[in-house]
């Protein structure tokens, strides 16, 4: 009931856009000079605030001092008659001894004055303690005793007026430094406030000026335009009002009257737009129909020429087996296993071992063109080689660890792969101990890997695969429908590790469907 009530009012209020801008401009200005208001109080009060503080130590100060006269009279006064009363009222003062010592604050002290602080809680204390051994020997009756621990009290007692007495100076100094930076804080408050209302009069006076002009200039161009009409003048320019209010409302009313008239020459000229526009995609169509032709003719070449290649390199590994060179067989047939490999469907999935297989073509290749230069150690776990994952993943990895990992080391080259698995997840680490790469780098390949997830066989120079890193990167995320598939973990000399996660469940789940 009272939510429809404040809605029907907030109507009723509203209703009148015009009326409704005039409320907000004056509740505008009013919150303007409000915060400008309680600033000013607020900052006055934080002065006061500071004023107090500044004081509250020295109050303190002189409560200690009168409390710490009050026990070595009460203890005198003890130690001369054994009165009850006076052991009561030492005991008391005591207490408010202790309790004052602590109250005092040291947040606005200086280092000086917290370790004169510090000296004056410990040494009360000490004559606490002192005082206690006093009263306790007298109790004894040990008279030796509970002088020699009284005039030790008294020693110290004296010690601590002095040391409260410094603290007193050195808090008139530090209160005087202060006193000074607030009055310059008063000052500079002072001109800040009367540079606020300075800036709230010349806000107020360009709001004003602004608001009378926002409601004046549309009547203005109206009653101007209203005038050309009168005078059979159709092509002035419409009037242009950016509100919804009444004025806007009866500007836009009048604007319509007008194209009305003119309405049969805009059709007109519609209709000429909207055949050239028909004409224009025509011709785009046309063009993209070629480029579609364009493209599927270089399919049919990039598909021709791979077969040719492996045909050949087929018949090259048969002559060699026939003339008995049984090195150049074994390497042209692991050209070719590889080339085979290389040229199948990229969309097809392959198992790890597939991958592993490929690999190991392409180290033997590897190894015939470096020699012992570099060394690949394989660490697989062979419960995981059935794992589904997409093709070419691992080469590509192993070509980038080559080029531009350990490319340029001359001995102790080494790139390693390894297979694990760790519950639902099978991780496939290749790692090098070449010159690695920065933080940077890291980031550009991921970021560039999420700028191309849409790319299944986008093609990079400088391997075999023509495949980088992204490429790679992209299709893992995509198969896997998951950002966390692969983790890249370098530094500057120091190699790299590039960590493949497989959900295993998941994998399987999606070849299913």
């Amino acid at each position: 009931m009272k939510i429809s009530f404040i809605e029907n009012m907030a109507d009723k209020l509203f209703r009148n856009k015009v009326r409704g801008k005039l409320i907000i401009y004056f509740t505008l200005i009013t919150f303007i000079m409000g915060a400008t208001s309680i600033y000013t109080f607020d900052s006055a009060r934080m002065l006061i605030s500071k004023f107090d503080a500044m004081f509250m130590n020295d109050i303190a100060l002189n409560e200690l001092y009168n409390d710490l006269n009050s026990v070595q009279v009460n203890l005198e006064s003890y130690l001369s008659t054994r009165h009850s009363d006076s052991l009561r009222d030492y005991s008391k003062s005591c207490v408010a001894l202790r309790e004052n010592s602590q109250k005092i604050k040291d947040e606005m002290m200086g280092s000086e004055s917290k370790l004169l602080l510090k000296d004056i809680r410990n040494m009360i204390e000490t004559y606490i303690t002192e005082a206690d051994l006093a009263v306790n020997a007298k109790r004894a009756r040990n008279i030796n005793d509970y002088t020699n621990h009284f005039l030790e009290a008294s020693k110290i007692a004296k010690y601590i007026e002095l040391y409260i007495n410094k603290l007193n100076m050195q808090q008139l100094q530090e209160n005087t430094y202060r006193y000074q930076m607030i009055s310059k804080r008063i000052s500079m408050i002072q001109l800040l406030n009367i540079t606020l209302i300075i800036v709230m009069i010349i806000i107020n006076i360009f709001l004003s000026i602004q608001f009378a002009y926002y409601i004046t200039n549309p009547i203005i161009k109206l009653s101007h335009y209203a005038d050309a009409i009168s005078r059979g003048n159709f092509d002035e320019q419409e009037v242009v009002v950016d509100s919804n209010d009444e004025i806007g409302i009866m500007a836009n009313a009048f604007n319509r009257m007008v194209a009305s008239i003119k309405s049969y020459i805009e059709q007109l000229k519609e209709s000429a737009q909207l055949e050239s526009k028909l004409k224009e995609q025509e011709m785009q169509n046309l063009k993209m129909r070629n480029l579609l032709k364009e493209a599927e003719l270089h399919a049919l070449q990039s598909q021709i020429n791979p077969h040719f290649i492996f045909n050949t390199l087929n018949a090259g590994a048969q002559i060699a087996m026939f003339e008995g060179a049984d090195k150049t067989c074994e390497f042209m047939e692991n050209v070719a296993n590889l080339f085979r490999y290389n040229v199948r469907n990229i969309e097809i999935p392959v198992t790890i071992l597939e991958e592993v297989t490929n690999i190991n073509h392409y180290i033997y290749i590897i190894k015939a063109r470096f020699g012992d230069k570099i060394h690949f150690l394989l660490e697989l776990d062979e419960s995981v080689m059935d794992v589904q994952m997409p093709r070419l993943i691992l080469q590509p990895i192993v070509e980038n660890s080559l080029i531009h990992g350990v490319g340029d080391m001359e001995e102790k080259a080494i790139i390693r792969l390894k297979t694990a698995k760790k519950d639902d997840i099978v991780e496939i680490t290749i790692e090098d101990n070449g010159k690695g790469m920065d933080e940077k780098t890291i980031n550009n390949i991921m970021q560039s890997a999420k700028q191309d997830t849409t790319s299944f066989v986008h093609r990079s120079k400088g391997n075999a695969t023509g495949i980088g890193l992204n490429n790679v990167i992209s299709r893992l995320k995509l198969f896997f429908n998951r950002e966390d598939v692969i983790n890249i973990v370098s530094s500057p000399g120091k190699g790299t590790k590039v960590i493949i996660r497989i959900p295993v469940n998941k994998n399987n789940e999606d070849l299913e469907k």
